[in-house]
């Protein structure tokens, strides 16, 4: 037995499983462990999606009347939007979500290469530079950023293993392409983003198994830096002055009033009085507002427990991952959804300053639905536990147990020389050797 039989497999490497004879030219081993995917998952995104497809209609009507001289003009748009953002969720449920690990340095290019088209070229709207004018839809590239970034990461701190410890060689690269990230959103004075940004990346990390003293560092480095941002910025500074002084803007005071009326059990669907042109994005930025109003204390509690719920079986996808990478992606999406929902119904409430970031499912938008109904689509095929694609990143064709492993470079000169290919030298030696004479001799 050779030295490489015996030795351990690389940490850093997941186990995968063979393909097996005869198997189709996409799939591999038809003997691994699948289960349905997750009906508790599906269940809570395609709830708030419809949810949101109601409430969008129902906030949006005057405005749309008023702007577009149609009652039914933004139905119509996130009506479309909803039927494609189900199909790119049941199809991205479909795949084998390895795919993406394979694919995750191009998938961050593309992201990155977004983010610095849209300073160059994006729309600026209420002195923000975030979105791109494409044919029927307004693209937001920070939204494809969020969840390009998460599988980058976990791809790449899946292929580091324990090395994550390590300061310069696991810890500092995933950051460096992270604050890369957040600095391309931030100059597009997306600073709620930038936030969430560094939110998942650090909990990507803290899973990985990163030492938490690196945490903490950095985010006792961010801290003064996300200051400098808040106090620096007129509009920023002025948002943090009438929170700390309660002296609401305008907006905020029209969303609580939106959220007190509305009781416990609000005032119906459809019967609200802020979205008659008293609350601002009533029907993106602020829709948790018109919750309230209309379906009143209940619908706040259900909104909330449908993200509770789509967060939760998230995390069970997650530690039933057959490999480190299903699982760090999983808690990184989990994470996402989590920290956005958190972020934008703090603002509503007035819990903390005014940030311009959406609620994911229910807002009205594009790329916020189509991305998180995606997100969601790889959340399903994690929990599904998929055959491995023969097209999938996969670190190796054989079984971990079976398939050799690195040797450094001590073990690789302590090896005997290997014998030459060459058919007639090995044939000459064997026509000098012991074995030939005793034949002779016998002969």
């Amino acid at each position: 037995m050779t030295p490489s039989e015996t030795a351990a497999p690389d940490p850093g490497d997941d186990p995968v499983v063979a393909p097996a004879e005869g198997s189709p030219s996409l799939v591999a081993d038809e003997g691994e462990e699948r289960r349905a995917m997750d009906p508790w998952l599906f269940f809570a995104a395609m709830s708030l999606a419809c949810l949101g497809l109601v409430m969008v209609y129902s906030a949006s009507v005057y405005t749309a009347r008023v702007r577009y001289h149609d009652w039914e003009y933004f139905l119509g748009r996130q009506s479309v939007l909803f039927a494609l953002g189900t199909a790119v969720m049941v199809l991205t449920s479909r795949l084998d979500y390895r795919i993406f690990r394979r694919f995750a340095p191009h998938l961050m290019g593309i992201g990155l290469m977004g983010l610095l088209l849209v300073l160059a070229v994006g729309d600026e709207v209420n002195g923000a530079r975030r979105w791109i004018r494409a044919p029927g839809i307004n693209i937001q590239p920070s939204e494809l950023a969020k969840v390009f970034l998460a599988m980058f990461l976990s791809a790449m701190l899946a292929r580091q293993g324990e090395r994550v410890r390590r300061f310069k060689a696991g810890f500092l690269p995933p950051l460096l392409v992270a604050s890369l990230t957040m600095v391309l959103v931030l100059l597009e004075k997306d600073l709620g983003t930038t936030i969430l940004l560094g939110a998942v990346t650090l909990t990507a990390l803290f899973v990985a198994g990163t030492r938490i003293t690196y945490v903490v560092a950095a985010m006792m480095l961010a801290a003064p830096l996300a200051w400098s941002q808040i106090v620096g910025v007129g509009f920023r500074k002025g948002r943090l002055l009438d929170f700390l002084s309660g002296e609401q803007s305008y907006q905020i005071q029209q969303s609580l009033i939106a959220v007190g009326s509305g009781g416990t059990w609000g005032l119906g669907l459809g019967a609200g009085r802020q979205k008659l042109g008293f609350l601002p994005e009533n029907h993106t930025d602020f829709i948790l507002a018109s919750i309230a109003e209309e379906l009143g204390l209940v619908g706040v509690w259900t909104v909330i427990g449908l993200f509770c719920l789509l967060v939760w079986r998230g995390l069970v996808a997650a530690r039933g991952a057959p490999d480190r990478f299903g699982t760090y992606l999983a808690v990184a999406l989990s994470a996402l959804f989590g920290f956005q929902a958190l972020i934008n119904i703090s603002v509503v409430l007035d819990v903390i300053p005014a940030k311009g970031i959406t609620l994911p499912f229910l807002s009205y938008g594009g790329s916020s639905l189509l991305v998180s109904m995606g997100a969601t689509g790889v959340l399903l095929s994690i929990s599904r536990r998929p055959r491995p694609w023969r097209i999938s990143d996969q670190r190796s064709r054989a079984p971990a147990s079976e398939r050799p492993a690195r040797t450094d470079r001590r073990q690789r000169t302590a090896e005997p020389p290997r014998k030459s290919w060459w058919p007639w030298k090995r044939a000459a030696a064997a026509s000098s050797g012991p074995r030939r004479n005793a034949r002779i001799a016998r002969s």
